[in-house]
């Protein structure tokens, strides 16, 4: 062998050594996670309702992840709804959307939410807080009342009590489920109530009858309904034909009334 074949071979050598003793090369680390642009829209809202909550965010890094998304609640910390999605790209905006149920299938209880994301097994980033109310105002639009007259166990002349709460709108304003339930009954009252529709809570003992509705109600018997979706339009039905259009809400428990006029202005977020 000339002494030029050597040196080469003897300079590969040593080359193979060097990367033998390098080993493999070895891959960029990840970065880590990170949550470019996040949100929770809206702030405010109401379990299983028309209008779902949304979760939208963006995540650093070059690789498709698997995204689990956590909702806490404030102060102990408790996750009442756990999800995973699919794989995701990152850099681009994702929407998920959460429906207010619990991981067992209940509304989730009022109050105040974190929600959280990162790959599975963490690490988690707040992507926003969300407070949750339990029931949302029956209208939807601009309102007030009838004074002492539509007070609850305010005196009528035939000697009756009054039995709900009356709500002044436009005639056509909306009026919606205070909550997510169940239609008991839906009929049409000549001599009191006019059109009306009654609806079961879900989750809870109460019942709300809604009254003097415009039209017959776009429900029927043993519908479930989304917190928010329309029931009727206010109007004047009934023995209410001489009143301002208004809307009368009963509240029962267990078939005893209660006074509704704190519990809707309570509602009025």
């Amino acid at each position: 062998m000339s002494s030029f074949c050597r040196s080469f071979a003897g300079a590969v050598t040593v080359l193979v050594a060097a990367l033998a003793f390098a080993g493999p090369a070895q891959a960029a680390p990840k970065q880590p996670f990170r949550l470019l642009d996040r949100g929770v829209t809206p702030k405010q809202a109401i379990p299983y309702s028309v209008d779902p909550i949304r979760f939208h965010f963006r995540f650093n890094g070059r690789e498709n992840r698997h995204i689990a998304i956590r909702v806490k609640e404030l102060g102990n910390g408790l996750t009442v709804r756990r999800v995973v999605t699919g794989s995701l790209k990152p850099v681009r905006w994702h929407h998920i959307y959460w429906d207010g149920l619990t991981q067992g299938g209940r509304l989730a209880p009022a109050g105040r939410y974190e929600v959280v994301a990162g790959p599975i097994g963490g690490p988690f980033r707040r992507v926003g807080r969300i407070r949750l109310h339990s029931h949302e105002f029956p209208l939807d639009g601009p309102h007030g009342t009838r004074g002492y007259i539509g007070e609850f166990g305010a005196p009528r002349v035939d000697g009756r009590t009054h039995e709900g709460f009356d709500i002044t709108a436009a005639c056509g304003t909306p009026i919606v489920a205070v909550r997510a339930g169940t239609i008991l009954k839906r009929a049409y009252d000549p001599e009191l109530y006019g059109n009306f529709v009654v609806l079961k809570g879900e989750g809870e003992r109460r019942t709300y009858k809604y009254a003097h509705m415009l039209r017959p109600p776009p429900v029927r018997k043993g519908q479930k309904v989304r917190a928010g979706r329309r029931l009727g339009s206010v109007g004047q039905t009934g023995n209410a034909a001489s009143t301002p259009c208004h809307l009368h809400i009963e509240i029962r428990t267990h078939g005893r009334l209660l006074n509704p006029e704190p519990l809707v202005n309570a509602w009025d977020w």
